[in-house]
């Protein structure tokens, strides 16, 4: 009678050969972000179900993010690959709302490519920050961003006219 065969070790991506090799563990994330957010591999998810997303041509984006780079703190996800920037939003923001030229607010049920947590700034598709360090931003910060306008504009009277500095008058020479 034969012996059973050995099993053959359990197969790694790439991802998890990398971290084998140096040592180290698959991040830990939580939060709203475990049920469609992978630790290795990209996910897709319909718009609308745990987000909504705005898509940004990649220069653009790339401008107001070096401008404001608190709008990096939030879930911003770059595809190098696409030429796009996108931004996740909240669940309750409306279409109807969004009123920025040069974006794209998508409808609900389209895919959305997620990166897996572990890609952060890299050369695929991937986070600005850490998924499990991301801070929600509104929809008009956002849209202040990309329109280069405050979002909460405060509301001031008119500066007064500067006072009108008299000149001597110069007299004339009459000799």
């Amino acid at each position: 009678m034969r012996s059973p065969a050995p099993t053959a070790p359990a197969q790694r991506g790439i991802i998890g050969e990398y971290l084998h090799e140096n040592g180290l563990d698959y991040p830990a994330y939580g939060g709203q972000c475990e049920s469609w957010i992978h630790a290795t591999e990209v996910s897709k998810v319909p718009n609308g179900e745990h987000f909504q997303t705005v898509r940004v041509p990649y220069e653009p984006a790339l401008w107001a993010l070096r401008a404001h780079p608190e709008l990096a703190e939030g879930p911003v996800v770059v595809n190098p690959y696409a030429y796009v920037v996108t931004f996740l939003i909240p669940r309750s923001a409306r279409r109807e709302h969004w009123e920025v030229p040069g974006t794209r607010f998508l409808r609900p049920g389209v895919t959305v490519e997620i990166p897996p947590a572990v890609a952060v700034r890299c050369w695929d598709i991937h986070w600005l920050t850490p998924p499990q360090t991301h801070r929600e931003y509104t929809v008009g910060d956002l849209a202040a961003v990309l329109t280069g306008t405050p979002a909460l504009a405060p509301v001031l009277a008119p500066a007064p006219a500067p006072a009108r500095v008299r000149q001597p008058r110069r007299r004339s020479r009459a000799a």
